[in-house]
């Protein structure tokens, strides 16, 4: 989740909470550094700023958040044989999700003699698949997985993930718990929690619930999409048939329950292949049109 904003704690012991444009290289060189801090409540994680490309905030390194934080992540050990302390962060770009949320639409309504074609094409083919790329004679002790469009590589060390697993419901196994993948399938269900909510979506009888949760809440970004979620239920009514195509984790809480994907930005995941968000503008207008018809 994108950092927004950071705390400052002066050697007198008094705080105040930053936002980038309050920042520059000088000032953060000269009074900022080492001195920024998480502005999640109870959180002690350093937070470091950079200007590059585009200013942002970003986690001091090999720092850690609390358990409670919205900011925290985890970092997953690779075996790479050499011990260093840096880290890199494994994005996928937000054109790139869109585009494969385009692609997954498109899979769901192929024809089965084309879905045929096109799995015999695919498999006739090589695949070549893009590996992360480190400094030379350097390998890395972690990775971070990144959800949001950032613009800028952090010292080189942010390499765009460009590959997206696409899983139909019924597709999904053990092997895709805790990893980031794009699910296909038909809305069935739309439990409201407060200013979300909760999907169950299917395919061949199987099921994933799909959880938008206080990370989601809380980004910024997302304002457009909180309290939004009544357009699902009335297009599943006007149409009867909802697809859904989503990027997020896949987790399981137990062998007995069925699979969830988290969802943490409102841009990761469309109805139809409509944007939610979009969805809602579209229904506000036509209410109006109809009324300003009966008038």
């Amino acid at each position: 989740m994108r950092i927004l904003s950071a705390v400052y704690v002066a050697d007198d012991g008094i705080k105040k909470e930053l936002i980038l444009r309050d920042i520059t290289s000088f000032i953060y060189e000269d009074q900022l550094k080492g001195k920024l801090y998480c502005p999640s409540e109870n959180c002690k994680a350093r937070i470091s700023y950079s200007r590059g490309k585009k200013a942002h905030f970003r986690t001091w390194r090999m720092d850690e958040h609390s358990n409670e934080c919205i900011f925290r992540f985890d970092r997953i050990a690779l075996n790479t044989g050499v011990n260093t302390t840096e880290t890199i962060n494994v994005e996928i770009p937000y054109s790139r999700k869109q585009k494969a949320l385009q692609e997954a639409f498109r899979i769901m309504n192929l024809s089965e003699e084309e879905r045929a074609a096109q799995s015999s094409n695919t498999d006739s083919k090589p695949r070549s698949r893009e590996r992360v790329i480190t400094r030379s004679k350097k390998s890395v002790t972690g990775m971070q997985m990144v959800l949001f469009d950032g613009e800028e590589y952090d010292h080189q060390l942010l390499k765009p993930r460009t590959y997206i697993w696409k899983r139909l419901v019924d597709e999904i196994t053990l092997k895709d718990i805790g990893e980031i993948r794009l699910v296909m399938g038909n809305v069935v269900s739309v439990r409201k929690i407060g200013e979300v909510a909760e999907l169950v979506v299917e395919h061949n009888n199987q099921s994933i619930k799909v959880v938008f949760e206080e990370a989601f809440i809380a980004e910024r970004l997302n304002s457009s999409y909180l309290n939004k979620f009544w357009t699902i239920e009335r297009l599943m009514k006007e149409t009867g048939n909802v697809q859904f195509t989503g990027i997020g984790d896949i987790r399981k809480k137990s062998v007995v329950e069925v699979p969830e994907l988290v969802i943490y930005h409102g841009s990761d995941f469309k109805v139809n292949n409509i944007d939610m968000s979009s969805l809602a503008v579209q229904f506000v207008r036509r209410n109006f049109e109809e009324e300003q018809d009966s008038s």
